[in-house]
């Protein structure tokens, strides 16, 4: 034996440092591991076991933890399938293979194919063929598999190993790699069938299975680190490296939670039993939606579901607008010459940065109970087009929505006309050619005036319909294939008008010259007079203060006083406060986004727009902002999912939102589980829905590049 070899080998020790590095450090990793794998490894033992005990006596199963072998392999072969698959990141060829019918790349992807093969044999022989002892076997099968597997992804050579025959058997047997694959498969096979015979891998299979794991885990942490393979192939092998490493705790996690809803204790049973049922009943507490009405003991869980879900994106879609302006008129403010204003900008933007959301949220809800005035002291402003108290502000409104809506109609006509006229033709248009392309450019065929022209006007009406179909699924406790409509319908109307615009048809010529901007202002200040003027052509609703509510003539107790039910519009303090913490808090971040964004922007950009005599304001909206848009647009997604998720503080000042209102539900019904599940589906739903529009976006925006 080489002693030299092997001393040489070692971490020289130049100071205290190497010590730790060379020694310390690595001794407390196999330390740290050990405990892990072993630890997680037990439980998840523990936890199998139990599940496949079959105790059946006279029909009837006496284990109440008791799951059946086939769903055991399909969620713990599962786990080590999907694992095993994603590891080798092989389905996008083999689904592109089916799709075009290539099965020569679908061959190419063996591994994929042995690992599928694998587990349907498998799910075969412990449902049909095989019966194991629930003790030690069945645990074996699976975490043995699992280990197997992380070794057989390592070893990256499954290929090599198939394409063995009597030709080249030999060859093959000299090759260490092929022999730990196979060797590897045909231990874990003669283990499983009798390891009964190995008291001392039976006894204590979570010892075995860490001492595996732990020298193949640091094995391969070394091999990779020296990096002495192929890019592609060091990839593959620290993927599957890392799932080596999260085995223990990935299957304790899925065995854990399918153990909980087969748990002994009825309690906790009760609790992780995932079925909505309960749901059909009727809720029995309280809240305050707007605008759809629920009412407790009569309406049901569901409902009362969905008003939540309503009040929580009214707050939110709000929030992200004020904080959108709000945020941008400061992070400018944040760049003026003006010391003054600057500094009252960074002062704010420093004190609701720094300030939790949360605390934020508290002193609005309490300070505005004790400042805002009581209900009974009649307190209206502007000459009775508002009324402010404790209890909430309303607000003089239009008489009749109808005509506001055709108001903004007419708006969205002029725009479409006025953007018409500044059409040119185009230089290029790409052709449609395939049945998806038709469809994305359904006015093509009428040429690229009218195509351009119709497709805004599909948009308005497209904007309309979904006005119109979404209403009474937000108001009422129906309409929700008609609102799909209304999305669907509006999603392809931005779809059509995205692809004009990238495929050249849409090319407009503004004249921004002073008397161009005069004329456009003009035009602008007409049509929202006439707009006004259709808007209020019913009236105005103003908020109307009753004493008497029963009407005898009689004032009654200030208790009893009251606005009148559909005169004015309500804001409630529970609704100002969400909106103005998320507001204030958010447009503090949206601002930093702002100012950095147009710090980023080169010097020569500011300069080439003061050459051309540009205004500040004009320099400002047609050359700074729509390039400092670009970088803002991916920041300004993760502040607009904050708005969202962080609407669920809502439970601080009693706004009833999604939290706030399955909170009371788990406290009422136990129901821990489901509901943190419908929780959890409803803000991931959100996030993704608001991460689309402005991907999007982000796309328009970053579609011409500088």
């Amino acid at each position: 034996m080489d002693v030299r070899g092997l001393t040489s080998s070692l971490p020289r020790i130049n100071s205290p440092r190497d010590v730790l590095t060379g020694y310390l450090a690595p001794i407390l990793a196999v330390y740290l591991f050990w405990g892990y794998s072993n630890k997680f490894f037990g439980m998840s033992v523990d936890y199998i076991s139990s599940m496949a005990r079959d105790i059946t006596v006279a029909g009837s199963q006496m284990n109440p933890s008791y799951v059946p072998m086939s769903t055991l392999t399909l969620v713990a072969g599962g786990l080590i399938l999907i694992s095993f698959l994603l590891v080798k990141n092989e389905l996008p060829t083999i689904f592109r293979g089916l799709r075009e019918g290539d099965f020569e790349s679908i061959l190419k992807c063996s591994t994929s194919l042995f690992a599928i093969a694998c587990f349907v044999v498998s799910y075969v022989l412990l449902t049909v063929v095989l019966e194991f002892s629930p003790g030690a076997q069945v645990p074996f099968f699976f975490f043995g598999g699992a280990v197997v597997a992380g070794i057989l992804l390592l070893q990256d050579n499954i290929p090599d190993f198939l394409a063995i025959r009597p030709s080249n058997v030999q060859y093959a047997m000299r090759e260490p790699s092929i022999l730990v694959t196979a060797g590897s498969m045909l231990v874990f096979v003669i283990l499983t069938l009798n390891i009964s015979m190995v008291p001392a891998i039976s006894q204590d299979i979570p010892f075995f299975l860490s001492v595996i794991t732990l020298i193949t885990v640091f094995y391969w942490a070394w091999r990779l680190s020296h990096e002495g393979m192929k890019p592609s192939v060091q990839e593959r092998r620290t993927a599957a490296l890392a799932y080596l490493a999260l085995l223990p705790f990935i299957s304790y996690l899925l065995l854990r939670v399918l153990y909980l809803q087969h748990d002994p204790d009825p309690v906790m049973a009760n609790r992780w039993e995932i079925k909505f049922d309960f749901m059909d009943a009727v809720n029995t507490f309280k809240i305050n939606p707007w605008p759809m009405e629920v009412e407790p003991n009569i309406d049901s869980r569901w409902l009362f579901l969905k008003a939540a879900i309503i009040n929580s994106a009214r707050v939110t879609l709000l929030s992200i607008v004020l904080c959108v302006i709000l945020g941008t008129i400061v992070g400018v403010t944040r760049l003026s010459n003006n010391k003054l204003a600057s500094t009252m900008a960074t002062v704010y933007v420093e004190v609701f940065r720094n300030l939790p959301l949360a605390v934020l949220l508290f002193l609005i809800a309490t300070q505005f109970g004790l400042q805002a005035p009581l209900f009974k002291e009649e307190t209206f402003l502007f000459g009775g087009a508002v009324f402010f108290s404790n209890q909430g502000i309303w607000f003089v409104t239009v008489a009749s929505y109808q005509r506001l809506l055709l108001g903004l109609i007419g708006l969205a006509l002029l725009r479409a006309a006025l953007r018409h006229g500044d059409r040119i033709e185009p230089r290029f248009i790409v052709t449609p050619s395939t049945p998806t392309q038709h469809l994305k450019r359904p006015f093509s065929a009428l040429g690229w005036r009218l195509e351009t022209l119709l497709s805004d006007l599909f948009l308005i009406a497209a904007a309309v319909l979904f006005i119109d179909l979404f209403l009474p699924f937000a108001s009422t406790h129906g309409g929700g294939g008609a609102a799909a409509l209304g999305v669907a319908l509006l999603v392809y109307a931005f779809m059509i008008i995205s692809t004009v615009d990238d495929d050249g048809a849409n090319t407009m010529e503004i004249d921004d010259s002073d008397s161009g901007i005069r004329k456009r202002f003009t035009i602008w200040v007409a049509a929202i007079a006439i707009a006004a003027g259709i808007a209020l052509s019913k009236g105005l609703s103003w908020p109307e203060y009753v004493k008497d509510w029963n009407g005898d003539g009689v004032i009654d107790s200030p208790g009893s006083w009251h606005i009148a039910e559909g005169s004015g519009f309500e804001i409630t303090p529970f609704f100002l406060a969400m909106m103005l913490g998320l507001t204030l808090f958010t447009a503090s971040t949206v601002a930093e986004i702002v100012r950095g964004s147009i710090q980023s922007l080169p010097r020569g950009q500011v300069e080439a727009a003061i050459s051309l005599s540009l205004s500040p304001f004009q320099r400002l909206r047609l050359v700074i902002l729509p390039q400092a848009l670009r970088s803002m647009v991916p920041l300004f997604n993760n502040q607009f999912m904050n708005v969202w998720k962080n609407s669920s503080l809502a439970v601080i000042v009693a706004y009833s939102d999604i939290f706030y209102v399955i909170l009371v539900m788990m406290n009422n019904v136990g129901k821990l589980i489901p509901l943190f599940i419908l929780l959890l589906i409803t803000y991931q739903a959100g996030s993704l829905a608001i991460s689309a529009v402005m991907n999007w976006y982000n796309t328009r925006v970053t579609s011409v590049k500088i």
